[in-house]
């Protein structure tokens, strides 16, 4: 018989820093794979509660034979057990083995001919159709729990391989999530040296800018009292003093 198995637990997925701060959110929705998972489990525990049924059913049809099998005890009992033995096995066999029709058929006419030769006292056959109708219940449960530990289990193997599914889907989502917050902070790196970059150069550009006014005031108080610069207007007149007196010169060695 199928014991009882306690439900799989599955880790947490891994939260990050922000949520463990943060206050508690909402339960997040559940992934498919997540939700299958639950469905498989569901369906275990629900075969397992069926087992849980059957067991007590299946101890009480073994109690009730045993009850019976004494009376069957005397002269040629031994013989009559025997038999008994051997039609429990063959009706068992019959209802769960499949078999072909040719030796499904040899196997059903030799319960009848023994079920003819434990016919023929009257106290025994009472005593065996007693011991008959409990085996029979008792082999329906036994089918039914056959079957139901076959059904236990595929969805155990179902439910493992659902169970690596989840946990490598939430790894990737812990990698995942993991990744993009580093992505974050590179960016957020990235900007802040970019801003200290850029306000470096703002402050260069305005102490460059500063010392450039300085100067140039300094050297603007120098050229008030000292301005040598000449005028267009007075080079054209310049210009005319010198060619006059040039001529004049050349005049007066003529």
């Amino acid at each position: 018989m199928a014991s009882d198995e306690k439900p799989i637990e599955l880790p947490p997925a891994q939260p990050s820093a922000e949520t463990q701060a943060a206050q508690p959110q909402p339960t997040r929705e559940k992934t498919g794979k997540e939700t299958l998972l639950d469905t498989l489990i569901a369906k275990r525990q629900s075969i397992l509660d069926a087992l849980k049924e059957k067991n007590p059913k299946v101890a009480q049809a073994r109690r009730q034979i045993a009850t019976i099998i004494p009376s069957l005890r005397g002269k040629g009992s031994s013989h009559t057990l025997a038999l008994m033995r051997e039609e429990e096995k063959l009706e068992f066999s019959i209802a769960t083995e499949a078999y072909t029709p040719k030796k499904e058929k040899e196997l059903i006419k030799r319960l009848r001919e023994i079920r003819a030769e434990l016919s023929k006292n009257k106290e025994v056959d009472a005593a065996r159709k007693k011991v008959e109708s409990e085996r029979s219940l008792l082999n329906s449960l036994l089918a039914e729990v056959k079957s139901l530990e076959a059904q236990l289990s595929s969805v155990r193997k179902e439910c493992d391989s659902a169970y690596s599914e989840v946990l490598a889907e939430r790894k990737a989502a812990y990698e995942s999530r993991q990744a993009e917050r580093r992505g974050r902070q590179l960016e957020q790196e990235h900007q802040r040296e970019e801003r200290q970059r850029r306000d470096f150069e703002g402050l260069r550009a305005r102490v460059k800018g500063e010392r450039k006014r300085e100067m140039d005031a300094e050297m603007a108080k120098y050229m008030k009292d000292y301005d040598d610069t000449v005028s267009m207007d007075e080079i054209v007149v310049i210009e005319k003093k010198e060619r006059k007196e040039k001529k004049e010169g050349d005049e007066a060695q003529q």
